[in-house]
């Protein structure tokens, strides 16, 4: 029974780490998106649209994206 535990719970902390990388790749990549997108004059409809189609997020995400990377380049 120990081993199975062990098992588990490595396979949890696998899963941990691989969903942390994905999340922290997506993070970047948004923030390379908004950051060109300011950097190139988009409208923030534009930026948007952008975030939502390359990283296929929701509307919401991406405005999450937006105000959260969108701030720190002002």
């Amino acid at each position: 029974m120990c081993l199975a535990m062990e098992e588990i719970r490595r396979d949890l902390i696998a899963r941990g780490e691989a969903d942390g990388m994905a999340r922290g790749r997506a993070e970047g990549k948004a923030e390379e998106i908004v950051a060109m997108g300011l950097e190139f004059g988009l409208s923030k409809s534009d930026i948007l649209n952008r975030l939502q189609n390359k990283l296929h997020v929701s509307e919401q995400k991406a405005e999450e994206y937006l105000g959260l990377f969108g701030s720190q380049m002002v």
